[in-house]
């Protein structure tokens, strides 16, 4: 009898070590695929501020085996929103403790430094089944060629791969590549500062402690609408840390005329002038915390017009790199880590051929087609819908601009356009969404079928449309 002759891991090469680029690393070696990661920093000052992973995210790394409690999560009991001059309730707060209950996991807050740490370990760790990947620190990507599966490091090396995923974040050099088209960041017209304050130094400060003193964890955020100014602040790292973000509308430097600076540095240093000024009539103790830490970082928001496609010949856009998102509804990373699962599914039974120089197999560019079916016109949605809405005067012909934008794209079931933030349909709609079952149905489904053939069944999961929405707030 013939021996069968074992089948072949796929070469695959990824750009990127951040979220998105090690949430594939570990899907693709779970499936058994061999993982070269190109990362152009060296990691030895790991800045950051903390991140958020709703239930949507976090079923999947529970399932890759991510541990919560050891990384620092802390679960997201509830959100208040009180006015920024007087402190009292602009809105009754929202009560997050069914949040297990109805979408099957926790929403925790990680410190972003300890949660990337995490997924290297489990991208690396020799321990765990299948080969680990390997990180290439210093190696940074300047050029591609889809077709062939090649990219080009800054020192001139070549690598050629049966497949490459682009996860190098929204500034990306080489989206266009895949694309065909230049598809620009844009200004949000939105600056964000931010900072991490010790909770120890917040709580035995007779000032900022009554805002914090027995309450559970999770989103507090002050907000004077009339000035466009909404602080956002809540807890990572065991509770030991306060992650505080202040976003505003566009601000000028000194040297600005007719538009506004753009700061592209998550680390660009704001003045305390810069902050006071931002924080001009909120009530006294909310400037006392937020002055509490003289590091301030400030960053220019920026946005980004659905992309047309997302493969080409052997690569693949993931991650920010395909879709940047705003902060709006916590999807960014969640999404990141949904286009990895995506991939899981889809890549399970794809082989390689043993040789990287050949053409992209037929399989292998059909379940690439697929995942873009799959997957592109859902955060396309999504990167419309962090887009806020401010209520007034044009609240519901704003929202019926943003839903034709979107049915541009998205042709299955959307929350209503007038639902806000953190509401029923809202929660449903990115909460309730399991893109391992989705990427499952497609397979079954097959290539022949659209992502639009499975809205009936998307309603089915989520009755998104019936869900009852809550009144709009007096003010965003």
């Amino acid at each position: 009898m013939l021996e069968t002759q074992p089948q072949k891991s796929l070469q695959i090469g990824i750009v990127g070590a951040g979220v998105a680029g090690l949430s594939a690393a570990i899907a693709l070696r779970r499936i058994g695929h061999e993982c070269e990661v190109f990362e152009r920093s060296l990691f030895r000052n790991e800045n950051g501020a903390a991140v958020s992973i709703p239930p949507n995210g976090g079923r999947i790394l529970k399932r890759w085996g991510f541990d919560s409690i050891k990384t620092g999560g802390i679960e997201i009991k509830q959100v208040r929103r009180p006015k920024g001059d007087t402190l009292e309730p602009m809105a009754p707060t929202i009560d997050f403790s069914d949040i297990p209950a109805r979408y099957g996991n926790e929403w925790y807050f990680y410190h972003r430094v300890d949660m990337h740490r995490q997924l290297r370990v489990m991208a690396e760790d020799p321990s765990l089944e299948n080969k680990a990947s390997t990180i290439r620190l210093g190696s940074q990507v300047m050029d591609l060629d889809p077709e062939a599966g090649t990219i080009t490091l800054k020192d001139g090396t070549t690598v050629q791969k049966d497949l490459i995923v682009v996860a190098d974040g929204q500034h990306d050099r080489l989206s266009e590549k895949i694309t065909g088209v230049y598809t620009p960041m844009q200004r949000s017209g939105q600056t964000a500062f931010r900072c991490l304050i010790p909770m120890k130094d917040i709580l035995t400060d007779p000032v900022c402690a009554p805002l914090f003193k027995d309450e559970a964890p999770g989103f507090w955020a002050p907000v004077l609408p009339a000035r466009g100014v909404m602080c956002v602040t809540y807890p990572c790292r065991n509770n030991e840390i306060l992650n505080c973000l202040i976003v505003a509308r566009k601000m000028k430097s000194a040297d600005a005329t007719d538009e506004e600076q753009t700061i592209e540095d998550w680390n660009f240093p704001a003045t305390p002038e810069m902050l006071a000024d931002v924080l001009e009539g909120f009530h006294p103790n909310v400037k006392a915390l937020m002055m509490k830490e003289p590091n301030i970082k400030m960053y220019t928001q920026m946005k980004r017009d659905p992309l047309p496609k997302m493969s080409k010949g052997k690569a693949v856009l993931i991650g920010d790199a395909c879709h940047p998102m705003l902060l709006t509804h916590a999807q960014g990373v969640s999404s990141s880590i949904e286009d990895a699962a995506a991939l899981e599914v889809l890549l399970k039974d794809v082989h390689g051929t043993g040789d990287v120089t050949s053409q992209a197999s037929a399989k292998l560019t059909e379940r690439l087609g697929m995942l873009e079916k799959l997957r592109l016109p859902r955060v396309s949605a999504t990167q419309i819908l962090t887009e806020p809405i401010v209520p007034g005067p044009m609240f519901i012909e704003m929202g019926k601009k943003a839903e034709a934008r979107i049915r541009k794209y998205y042709q299955g079931p959307l929350p209503p356009m007038t639902a806000v933030p953190h509401s029923v349909p809202i929660c449903d709609f990115f909460f309730g969404y399991d893109v391992t079952k989705d990427a499952e149905e497609m397979l079954t489904l097959g290539s022949s079928k659209q992502v639009g053939d499975l809205a009936e069944v998307l309603k089915e999961v989520v009755n998104i449309s019936q869900a009852e929405v809550p009144p709009s707030p007096e003010s965003a």
